[in-house]
């Protein structure tokens, strides 16, 4: 199925985005947002209707729902503050509200036949039809093809003679103005190999924002069952960190697609395009656990901090609180958030106001 709207056109089967004769670069979460709005555009449509259909009901907060109606607004022209195309309805939902025009909606198209005049006269009762007889039409044809043929004769006439000229006039200046016409042809091929080139070298700019991944942690025990520990540990700190307000968190399922393979740090970044990457390892003694946690920019791959945290394993919901508020300080601590670094801070360093210190 293809939808038009505006300078658009979705393509379902192939699922690509076009505006105008371009194509444009969307990642597939955006296009299914793209499509169900569409396919929805008769009612609005609440968050979990979104969830459900987009995610299949898995848990995503609200920042990242946001951020991707935002991407969709941005593929297609719109904007939160225009919002020409898809509607925010406050505490209600969204809708698509731009003029689709769909492939298969063809205006029907009626066929009428001539060849019985007196049939149809009787028929239409008021209306009289007038149908010129077989000879007519016929000589009108052939009178028709007689002016087209003479019509075709003077066109050659003419176009000879117009490129005669036009041979004549480019032998006469072509000596004069070919190094001039060289030059100008030169400058444009390299200016356009310019674009083009710099258009297949860019790259998608990594998030400023708070953007991250939860790799899976290490565990540093044999056996499966301290396997499955290490792995809900992994788990629970993803799911404490996308609760928190703009903060964007790669899902669970994405993050474990990484577990025990090398990593480019850096192109997990671009690839993604998240800021922040966080890893670490898991050793459990009894009831004693201890979890080392890493927090690192992926657009250096340097690390920016790391430290080990002790706890008992009856109050693990405690330790994870400390280690995610933690996480959430230094990171907008990096990114001179000192606002939104206050509450965090607060909770897990008991530092005040006074951040300069921390920040790199």
């Amino acid at each position: 199925m293809r939808y038009f709207f505006e300078d658009c056109a979705l393509d379902t089967d192939k699922r690509e985005l076009r505006r105008g004769p371009d194509i444009v670069p969307t990642p597939p979460q955006v296009l299914d947002l793209l499509e169900y709005l569409i396919r929805s555009r008769d009612r609005v449509v609440s968050k979990d209707d979104l969830i459900n259909a987009v995610w299949n009901g898995r848990i995503v907060s609200d920042s990242a729902l946001t951020t991707r109606l935002n991407a969709v607004r941005r593929a297609i022209g719109d904007s939160g503050e225009q919002q020409r195309l898809i509607k925010t309805f406050p505490r209600k939902g969204f809708r698509f509200v731009g003029a689709i025009h769909d492939e298969d909606r063809c205006p029907g198209t009626a066929v009428v036949s001539l060849a019985e005049p007196s049939k149809l006269a009787r028929a239409t009762g008021s209306v009289a039809v007038s149908v010129p007889d077989l000879s007519e039409r016929v000589v009108g044809k052939r009178r028709f093809h007689d002016w087209l043929g003479h019509l075709r004769g003077r066109m050659k006439l003419v176009g000879g003679a117009l490129a005669s000229i036009a041979t004549i006039g480019a032998i006469a200046g072509g000596l004069i103005g070919y190094w001039n016409v060289w030059k100008t042809i030169r400058t444009d091929v390299v200016q356009e190999a310019q674009k083009i080139q710099e258009r297949l070298t860019v790259k998608p700019a990594i998030a400023a924002r708070l953007s991250l991944i939860v790799l899976p942690f290490a565990n540093l025990n044999n056996g499966a069952e301290q396997e499955h520990f290490a792995d809900a540990i992994t788990t629970d700190l993803t799911t404490d960190l996308a609760r928190t307000p703009a903060t964007f968190v790669i899902g669970r399922e994405t993050a474990f697609t990484y577990k025990n393979k090398s990593i480019d740090l850096k192109q997990l970044g671009t690839d993604l395009g998240i800021r922040w990457a966080v890893h670490g390892a898991v050793r459990r003694n009894g009831d004693q656990v201890r979890i080392n946690v890493t927090l690192t920019d992926l657009q250096t791959a340097r690390d920016i901090w790391s430290d080990r945290f002790d706890g008992d394993r009856t109050n693990l919901a405690v330790l994870q609180d400390n280690i995610t508020a933690r996480l959430l300080c230094i990171a907008h601590l990096h990114l001179r958030q000192y606002e939104e670094a206050i509450e965090q801070c607060s909770r897990s360093l008991n530092i005040g106001a006074n951040f300069q210190a921390y920040v790199s």
